[in-house]
């Protein structure tokens, strides 16, 4: 047994008497030891818990205590030994598990001359922070909720061609099934307007709608993002491990914008998911089990990506279960003038304006190609609407690109794009400023924007060195 050592003069007389009236009074187990561990003030409840009476506690050094057994650890030692207050559980004889610390008081000197030790009941912190948490929880799913309102806020269809009718009556058949859904269509077309539409109208509607764009995930992170990863799982990682986007649309939709820019390592990943409904983390061996419904969507030709190796045939045929056809802008021109109108009346609501647009504008409108499809198109008229707020001239309205049909009829296009010259000049002119813009539209890629120009990539490359143009 360690040695009793004489009570420090720390604590005076009346401060003692002091003290052990404020202590006795405590209902937590509280007491004062000094920087060798020997016992010097308590009060009842901490002698209780230890299966001690107060005067066997006082007459005590806490090194003996823990070799009898009386609880598993003290922490005034190692607050001694590391100067600073130090936390731990621990659990006493009578199986009573307390959150303890034990915190140091500094002489004048700055050396440590009492250890003040204090503990609580750990169902008592528990239940604290169950209580918290379940608040916490509470107000998440109130915020979540809110969101996801915003986000699935209905949006009318506008769909008065025959081809769009088409892809609306396809999707209202898929809806209400678990059936993967695979959307095609050009980038502006509305895949994710009608993804969420089939969410609306799905078992899974009261569940979450996650949407992840695949080729906007940084390289180095899309199997972190997707599948989430453990604690520790890699250098930076959030320490206590995150959920991925997968195991977030548990219950509801996930729905794969680009689809066919997932790497092909983890598009086999994706396929086991898929195929036994579990998700393994990144640095886990466990997987979760989860039920959620998928919608993939893409403007590539997954098919012929599949035939040329740089797409999982396996992935290919589990996705192309229900495949929705959206049509471009272009292949649906009954709809424009509709689209307009609405976009005129949702802008015109929200800024409290009263815009028009002039007939040669409307007709000009329907006769422009729309490579942006339907999100080009709510641009321009978003512009126009903004322009006419802020008193800006109409002439102004040319530099869009969209001449009116006045403008067409007298040929002023040609001056609008400044096109001069021979038939070789105008036409090099053309090439080159189509090539730049299809570069722009593809953000860089030259495989895509060979294939949308319908030529081999080592042709736009020799065009791109002839034009001296960048990437």
């Amino acid at each position: 047994m360690t040695k009793k050592l004489k009570k420090t003069d720390g604590i005076k007389n009346g401060e003692q008497s002091q003290l052990r009236h404020i202590l006795q009074n405590l209902p937590d187990p509280m007491f004062v030891t000094d920087r060798e561990g020997n016992v010097l003030l308590s009060n009842s409840t901490t002698a209780l818990v230890l299966d001690l009476s107060l005067s066997q506690f006082l007459n005590s050094n806490v090194k003996d205590l823990v070799a009898k057994g009386h609880y598993t650890k003290t922490n005034a030692i190692e607050a001694v030994e590391k100067r600073a207050a130090v936390t731990s559980l621990l659990t006493t004889k009578m199986n009573l598990t307390y959150l303890s610390t034990s915190t140091p008081v500094f002489d004048q000197n700055g050396e440590v001359e009492l250890v003040i030790t204090s503990a609580r009941p750990k169902a008592l912190i528990d239940q604290f922070i169950s209580s918290e948490s379940s608040e916490a929880v509470a107000q998440r799913k109130r915020e979540v909720e809110y969101l996801r309102r915003c986000l699935l806020e209905q949006e009318n269809f506008i769909a008065s061609s025959p081809k769009m009718q088409q892809a609306i009556l396809s999707a209202n058949a898929v809806a209400s099934t678990d059936s993967i859904v695979l959307l095609h269509g050009e980038t502006g077309t509305g895949k994710e307007v009608l993804a969420k539409y089939l969410h609306r109208h799905s078992k899974q509607a009261e569940g979450p709608f996650i949407s992840v764009n695949c080729g906007a995930l940084p390289e180095n992170l899309v199997e972190s993002e997707l599948f989430g990863y453990e604690k520790g799982a890699f250098t930076g990682a959030n320490p206590e491990g995150n959920i991925g986007l997968i195991e977030a649309a548990d219950g509801g939709t996930l729905f794969l914008d680009e689809i066919a820019e997932l790497p092909l390592h983890l598009q086999s990943k994706l396929l086991r998911v898929l195929e036994d409904s579990v998700v393994r983390r990144v640095g886990s061996h466990a997987g979760r089990k989860i039920n959620f419904r998928l919608i993939a969507a893409t403007h590539k030709n997954l098919d012929k990506m599949k035939d040329e190796g740089t797409f999982r045939q396996d992935l290919f045929y589990r996705l192309n279960v229900f495949p929705i056809a959206i049509p471009s802008l272009r292949e649906r021109p009954e709809d424009i003038l509709p689209l307009v109108n609405h976009y005129l009346d949702v802008l015109n609501k929200k800024y409290d304006l009263d815009v028009t647009l002039d007939a040669d504008t409307l007709n000009a409108f329907q006769h422009h190609s729309w490579p942006g499809n339907v999100r080009e198109l709510k641009n321009e008229v978003e512009r126009r609407v903004i322009c006419r707020l802020s008193t800006l001239s109409q002439d102004l309205f040319d530099l869009t690109g969209i001449a009116s049909a006045a403008s067409l009829a007298e040929g002023h296009e040609f001056k609008l794009l400044g096109l001069e010259g021979t038939l070789k000049e105008v036409t090099e002119t053309v090439e080159k400023k189509y090539i730049q813009y299809m570069l722009a539209n593809c953000g860089g890629k030259l495989n895509e924007t060979a294939e949308k120009l319908g030529i081999h990539r080592t042709a736009l490359y020799r065009k791109m060195k002839s034009y001296h143009l960048q990437k």
